[in-house]
């Protein structure tokens, strides 16, 4: 962590001199950049700690909060898991549609003698993930995949 001492002398030593801060916006934003970076660094641990001793206030004030009725993300509207719910359903469709997409430009690189490979095994993992997304999601809310009888 650093002292105040250290961030003051931090602060005022310039990585870049005057004249380009003058002229170059983009050298003003990252320097910029920079100090709020140092500052995030020294209230990181503080800003922790609040959010942990406010999280077990309302643990302490209302225990209630912490318990759901049924499935960890079933089906109540007013439960507010369902946006997670939603975000993680959206995910997996993007996740199959980048697979798809990853492994079609794949396929188009092989016709045309490019390079393939990245495309093919990134659209393969893409896919797998999203298959075990969807299976840990559907497990999770008691709603198996129903499996071809055989």
């Amino acid at each position: 962590m650093f002292t105040k001492k250290q961030l003051s002398a931090v602060a005022a030593w310039s990585a870049t001199p005057d004249e380009v801060l003058g002229r170059s916006r983009l050298a003003a934003l990252g320097e910029r950049a920079i100090r709020a970076a140092m500052i995030v660094r020294l209230v990181q641990s503080m800003l922790l700690l609040l959010i942990t001793v406010m999280m077990m206030a309302v643990a302490l004030i209302e225990p209630a909060v912490a318990q759901t009725q049924g499935a960890t993300l079933g089906g109540n509207s007013s439960n507010p898991i369902n946006a997670f719910k939603t975000a993680l359903d959206i995910g997996v469709w993007v996740l199959l549609g980048l697979g798809i997409g990853g492994i079609g430009w794949g396929i188009y690189n092989v016709m045309f003698d490019r390079a393939w490979g990245r495309q093919m095994v990134g659209g393969a993992c893409a896919l797998g993930f999203a298959g075990i997304v969807a299976l840990v999601n559907d497990v999770i809310n008691d709603t198996p995949p129903a499996l071809p009888q055989y």
